[in-house]
């Protein structure tokens, strides 16, 4: 077990954990470290530098990663489902780096019991990578707690442009609900999306028959195995959590996530500010932000909000003081109760 008192080249040493540390934290989190500091202990580390947004270094992050990597590929805890495949090698464990066979579900195993509704957790990143580490792995958790049967997705981002990730989710929403039937899984999902992973999760329960109709003409023409285990299985959530989502891309925007998703194709604008496009039949959502959340404007989820109770949908909505942007479950601030008050409403 890795401690604040090892350093970032007992880290950088270990084979397994550099194979795979992609997965969860972009790679740059670690090479940050000047040369001269990288035999220190990481909790003097952590009082020497800052992270490019002003935060104190996250060595604490990386030591729980490291030995997450570890628990991962030597226990029976977890496995990996892969999205565009029927087969998933023994040591599949791949960063989201715009590969499609690198795409897959983090299954947590011990969740899996019959009868247990579903949770898939849709982790942010602007659409430049997917932050599997906090808003996945720790969510995860307490969603197995609660009685779920919870996997995790990673999808492809920039340079991969709309609709790419919409459809990466959209197969994972019918892997859910495949493996509901091969457990005897109640048939009742609840897609929890993060920041820009709220706006995919946001636009894939508006636009899911769209995204349905695409996954399966690409799984027909190039998958066939896949297109016959998958091809009746519904890409539409039940329940939705939207987390400090990216909502709109016309007001208040978050101008990285449009760019990331949309490259210089403004005519998406529109079609993908989701409050301008919900109806009715949108499913049951949760939707919070903190007031201080100086990366995404907390309008954002305020406007989907108002959106979806003007559209007859059944929502709750909570603003909360502290938290910032991607506070994950938000232990230590005033979201701290977020999932408690989620999964109450969602009950």
């Amino acid at each position: 077990m890795y401690t604040l008192n090892n350093t970032i080249n007992d880290i950088l040493g270990d084979e397994a954990v550099m194979a795979h540390f992609t997965y969860m934290m972009p790679l740059e989190f670690i090479e940050m470290v000047p040369d001269e500091l990288r035999d220190l202990p990481i909790k003097e580390v952590n009082t020497m530098l800052k992270m490019p947004w002003g935060a104190p270094y996250l060595g604490d992050g990386i030591v729980e990663i490291s030995n997450k990597i570890h628990e991962i590929l030597e226990t029976d805890k977890y496995s990996f489902i892969q999205l565009w495949s029927d087969e998933t090698p023994d040591d599949f464990f791949a960063a989201t780096d715009g590969k499609q066979e690198h795409l897959g579900l983090l299954k947590l195993n011990e969740s899996f019991k019959e009868h247990r509704k579903m949770a898939l957790v849709v982790p942010g990143g602007a659409y430049m990578t997917v932050s599997i580490s906090n808003e996945g792995m720790e969510t995860a958790a307490v969603l197995e707690k609660a009685g779920y049967a919870v996997c995790i997705t990673n999808y492809r981002c920039t340079p991969n442009f709309y609709p790419i990730p919409q459809k990466d989710l959209t197969l994972a929403i019918k892997c859910m609900r495949y493996l509901a039937k091969q457990y005897n899984l109640a048939d009742d999902l609840l897609v929890i999306g993060f920041s820009a992973g709220g706006h995919l999760t946001a636009s894939q329960a508006c636009y899911h028959d769209e995204y349905n109709k695409l996954v399966n003409e690409e799984l027909a023409e190039s998958f066939p195995v896949l297109y016959e285990r998958y091809k009746d299985f519904s890409g539409r959530p039940d329940k939705v959590a939207l987390s400090y989502p990216v909502i709109s891309f016309e007001s208040e925007q978050h101008e990285d996530s449009f760019r990331a998703l949309a490259g210089a194709n403004d005519s998406l604008r529109n079609p993908l500010s989701i409050d301008l496009h919900v109806t009715q039949d949108y499913p049951k959502t949760f939707v919070w932000a903190c007031d201080d959340d100086d990366l995404v404007p907390p309008s954002n989820a305020l406007r989907m909000y108002q959106a979806l109770e003007n559209a007859g949908v059944e929502v709750m909505y909570k603003a909360y003081p502290t938290g910032g942007h991607g506070c994950a479950t938000a232990v230590g601030t005033s979201a701290a109760g977020w999932m408690s008050e989620m999964i109450e409403f969602m009950n």
